[in-house]
């Protein structure tokens, strides 16, 4: 085995998928100065998502996000081809967004596997599928990962690095360091399941908004203002878990029956070590305060 990606600059990067989520990832990598090749089987597809990546980034310049002189540059560092040989013939990195199927994954990953230098890693952008499953299609499973974003991935921060059984550590450690340079927030996924850390969670949160609908507690809207007016505010800000302390500071482990490894991890939750609880409470305060005037709840 040759020298660790992660001894190397990654410069070029390969987008295979020129979708919803393909497309945004390419403006990501673009707007922070990568060398990006855009690969997808349709030519109207890349000049979709060309024009979809213009508008992703002319809104950034219009929301100060980034200056209106990035706009062309950024473009111009993406190369759209249909050929995925030349797609991921030079890239240090590749990341692919096509269906949903381990079928397809499987092909693609075989293919990728083909074409790109041998020390390059393949990452999937897959939400749900089991990544030992997919590696086993390529003869370098050490270098294939799991990198899920959410949509939008130029613009949310959260992305799951999920490493299969055969990935290594260096892998890991690569593309969890790519993902933080991006801006990105990266959660290694400690145990290979199915759906990773947030559609789990987004899962069993659909399924009792569901339940609550269909035994006729409330409408379809009313339960979406439930969470975007109320727990969802409050989550954008501290997540689950955090949240319930702001409830019962003093009693919180015997009110919710936390236990284990959930009892413990609070003790080191980095939101809440090292501050008292008037500092988080006026953090949250300020922040909601912000978040509802964008909002235009509050003048």
């Amino acid at each position: 085995m040759g020298s660790s990606i992660i001894t190397r600059d990654i410069t070029r990067v390969a987008c295979v998928g020129a979708g919803v989520m393909g497309h945004s990832w390419a403006t990501l990598f673009a707007v922070r100065g990568y060398r990006v090749t855009l690969q997808d089987v349709s030519e109207d597809n890349l000049d979709r998502a060309m024009a979809w990546m213009r508008t992703a980034l002319e809104l950034m310049a219009e929301k100060e996000v980034i200056q209106e002189s990035e706009v062309e540059p950024a473009l111009s560092r993406v190369h759209p081809t249909t050929d995925l040989g030349e797609a991921v013939g030079e890239a240090d990195f590749v990341l692919e967004s096509v269906y949903e199927d381990y079928g397809v994954k499987r092909e693609v990953f075989r293919e990728m596997d083909a074409h790109a230098p041998e020390e390059s890693i393949l990452a999937t952008g897959s939400s749900r599928l089991l990544i030992t499953e997919i590696q086993k299609a390529t003869e370098r499973p050490e270098r294939c990962i799991g990198a899920h974003g959410f949509n939008p991935p130029h613009l949310v921060p959260l992305v799951e690095i999920v490493p299969g059984e055969a990935t290594s550590p260096e892998t890991v450690e690569g593309t969890r360091a790519l993902m933080e340079g991006l801006g990105k927030t990266p959660i290694v996924v400690r145990k290979e399941v199915a759906g990773y850390l947030g559609n789990r969670i987004q899962g069993a949160v659909l399924q009792a908004a569901r339940d609550i609908v269909e035994s006729g507690i409330a409408t379809v809207e009313e339960v979406d203002l439930a969470v975007s007016t109320g727990i969802g505010l409050r989550w954008a800000l501290y997540g689950p878990f955090a949240v319930t302390y702001f409830n019962t500071p003093s009693h919180l482990i015997d009110r919710y029956g936390l236990s284990g490894l959930v009892a413990e991890g609070f003790q080191e939750h980095s939101l809440m070590k090292g501050k008292t609880f008037d500092e988080m409470v006026r953090w949250r305060n300020d922040k909601l305060i912000e978040m509802l005037r964008v909002l235009e709840y509050l003048p």
